[in-house]
């Protein structure tokens, strides 16, 4: 197997980006009527700085993307397809730029249902759902069907990544390996990634926040992310004064990355930070509360901690104008 460093050095700086980029889990919200954010029955993972974070799975290799009568995977959360957008896009040849856009970083959930006990006055027992485990890969066309692909297995399902590809869905695979969860109960799962940014015309590092929850009554599936600042050693996160992002459930994302050609080398190498998001994916803005912004930045939750961040963000989303839910 090639491994990274086989890459040309015009090329490696590119896909240590594209790795990143790329796993940048986007995600998702439920429609209207606004599902609530429900702590659960139990929380794992990292609760007041106990255990140690937790990795979320990674779907394995052949897996469909679309498989709601599966029973592990059925429910997609986000598929995102990169595309190099603005700024010095000369600065890259049509064969990167290609390759940056084959592979779709693919979030899907396990949704599982049983009956509730019937309450008085019911003749049919109602559903109730759990949110089982997010998952992470990145998918590619075959046959007409997007299905998670990995290295390993790509020849045995008739992928032909080629060289560039090979190399920049290796360096994905080993980024989304180091995602970790920061809180997990039956109805929600919360994480961080690393993140650059376009903002102000300048590249930033930070973090992106997203909270991906299950209505356990209906079964719908929702999700915010907002973005945090990358702390200096010693130092807290902070929130970033930018609102909470509402993205709809199912988001098939074009995922718009800016060049910035100061970023590369006399040589033409581009550093880490030549790329970056144009911004959050589409979706709605929802203003902070005082009680959700001072909760929304924690490294880690306990019960009540997560309780009262889940009240709080509900009191945001109850904010929003009916008809923009």
């Amino acid at each position: 197997m090639m491994c990274i460093h086989a890459l040309p050095k015009s090329h490696a700086g590119m896909l240590s980006f594209v790795g990143r980029l790329l796993c940048l889990p986007l995600v998702l919200l439920a429609p209207a009527p606004l599902a609530q954010v429900t702590v659960g029955q139990e929380t794992v993972g990292q609760v007041a700085g106990s255990s140690p974070q937790l990795p979320l799975p990674l779907i394995a290799a052949g897996t469909p993307v679309d498989a709601p009568q599966a029973e592990r995977w059925n429910r997609i959360v986000l598929l995102a397809r990169p595309r190099i957008a603005s700024g010095d896009v000369q600065a890259l040849s049509s064969s990167i730029q290609k390759s940056v856009s084959s592979l779709v970083l693919t979030i899907l959930a396990t949704v599982e249902s049983h009956p509730a006990d019937v309450r008085p006055g019911e003749t049919k027992p109602p559903r109730q759902f759990r949110l089982r485990e997010l998952g992470l890969g990145y998918a590619t066309d075959v046959q007409g069907e997007l299905r998670v692909v990995s290295v390993a297995a790509a020849g045995q399902m008739g992928v032909n990544l080629g060289f560039v590809g090979r190399q920049m869905l290796a360096e994905n695979e080993r980024q989304l390996a180091a995602v970790r969860t920061v809180v997990r109960t039956s109805t929600l799962t919360m994480f961080d990634t690393r993140a650059i940014m376009l903002r102000q015309g300048r590249h930033q590092e930070m973090v992106t926040r997203h909270l991906v929850w299950l209505d356990s009554r209906s079964g719908r599936l929702g999700a915010l992310l907002w973005l945090l600042q990358r702390p200096a050693a010693g130092e807290p996160q902070r929130l970033v004064d930018e609102p909470l992002r509402w993205v709809a459930a199912g988001t098939r994302e074009d995922r718009a990355i800016h060049v910035d050609g100061q970023e590369f080398s006399l040589l033409g190498i581009p550093r880490e930070q030549a790329f970056a998001l144009q911004d959050l994916p589409p979706g709605k803005s929802i203003p902070w509360t005082d009680e959700a912004r001072r909760l929304a930045a924690r490294e880690s939750y306990d019960s009540e901690s997560l309780r009262e961040l889940t009240v709080a963000i509900n009191q945001a989303l109850q904010a929003l104008p009916r008809d923009s839910r």
